[in-house]
């Protein structure tokens, strides 16, 4: 499986997109965060450096998981370190600020302020 934040417009805006083999699903993050486990960071570095050189944004990052569990509504994700992707900034995933493009991760956590390493 994997999962994207979708940014395009329409009633899915913002919220997170699942896909499984042709199988696709949408989560709004302000309902429940979600943990994925065994995760791999992806990302077409190609596109990503596109954008980072001015490009239109384009969808080149992913994260391939196993399997997920809803957490309680409202739970709060607190001191937890941030995954970030944004092309425009870096054209690769980082983690404390070093790329992480194809890092794997037993546990991440995704809510609407983004991914987090889960512990």
């Amino acid at each position: 499986m994997k999962v994207r934040y979708h940014l395009q417009r329409g009633p899915n805006y913002k919220k997170w997109q699942f896909r499984h083999n042709d199988t696709v699903w949408y989560h709004d993050p302000a309902y429940r965060p979600i943990v994925i486990k065994n995760c791999r960071l992806k990302n077409n570095r190609r596109t990503a450096e596109k954008i980072y050189n001015g490009e239109n944004k384009s969808v080149c990052a992913w994260v391939n998981f196993d399997s997920m569990e809803l957490l309680e509504p409202g739970k709060k994700i607190e001191g937890m370190t941030k995954v970030n992707y944004n092309p425009r900034e870096a054209p690769f995933w980082c983690v404390n600020g070093q790329n992480a493009d194809g890092c794997r991760f037993e546990e991440l956590v995704l809510t609407g302020d983004g991914v987090f390493l889960y512990s």
